[in-house]
């Protein structure tokens, strides 16, 4: 990339994390202290959260920023998208490329698919964006199920393009999103924190794996695996390997929908 972040966009980045992580205000998606912090983090008109899901054609949830105010919204029935958005969004490359690729890791702009012509012709923005007046689009995918999306976009109604040097602070700050969202969602069904190794020992318990193999897995000892699978009993008040891995396991969304 030509482009590359100064001290100052790095002090900025570390302040998206920091500030999430010490906002306690419940919402459904992420702390709203995020969504400060990612709207100077990127100049932009609105940044948005949605989840959707493709096959059906509905919108699951959507948290919102901009200049006049946010909001959430879990569901779209009582106020769906207009008759044939969805068809026109399967086939707009920007929203889909990260289920079309598999590819997570990049950030990718309206423009990196389309000219400013081939935009115009496109129907999502003929028939939609271009009402609101939108003309540049950048979105960051992270894991869902197959045949949904969920990603971070970040909209412009007028003025330049998103630069490489935005693309780039946001590629490096998807996953830190990814986990403050699951931390929110874990805390939202009040599943207890565990440590990333602690994670790791109860995904392999879950796999069927006994102490000693875990410790050969992780390369630690099984008087360290022991002390791990302590602290998990602890924190979620069972007291059997199984019934860990059965209670929190299924919370752990981060493994079922890794890319």
């Amino acid at each position: 990339m030509s482009e590359s972040l100064t001290e100052r966009d790095l002090r900025a980045l570390l302040r998206v994390p920091e500030e999430g992580r010490r906002d306690d205000e419940p919402t459904d998606g992420l702390p709203w202290a995020t969504f400060d912090e990612l709207f100077k983090l990127v100049r932009c008109d609105w940044v948005d959260f949605p989840e959707g899901d493709l096959v059906h054609g509905r919108g699951l949830f959507c948290q919102w920023l901009d200049e006049n105010g946010r909001g959430q919204e879990l569901d779209d029935r009582d106020d769906p998208c207009p008759d044939g958005y969805w068809d026109c969004l399967r086939r707009f490359l920007p929203c889909t490329y990260a289920g079309r690729t598999g590819d997570f890791a990049t950030v990718v702009r309206w423009s990196d698919f389309y000219s400013d012509r081939e935009l115009r012709e496109q129907s999502l923005y003929a028939e939609f964006f271009r009402r609101e007046g939108t003309t540049h689009g950048m979105h960051a995918s992270v894991p869902a199920r197959p045949a949904y999306l969920r990603k971070f976009s970040f909209w412009r109604v007028g003025g330049p393009d998103f630069t490489e040097r935005d693309r780039l602070a946001i590629e490096l700050i998807r996953p830190h999103l990814w986990e403050l969202y699951l931390a929110t969602q874990r805390r939202m069904n009040n599943v207890p924190a565990l440590t990333p190794r602690e994670w790791e020992v109860l995904h392999l318990v879950h796999e069927g794996y006994g102490n000693k193999a875990i410790a050969q897995t992780l390369f630690i000892s099984t008087a360290t695996v022991r002390k791990h699978l302590e602290h998990i009993y602890d924190r979620t008040g069972v007291r059997t390997r199984g019934a860990a891995a059965a209670l929190m396991v299924p919370h752990h969304e981060a493994d079922r929908f890794a890319p």
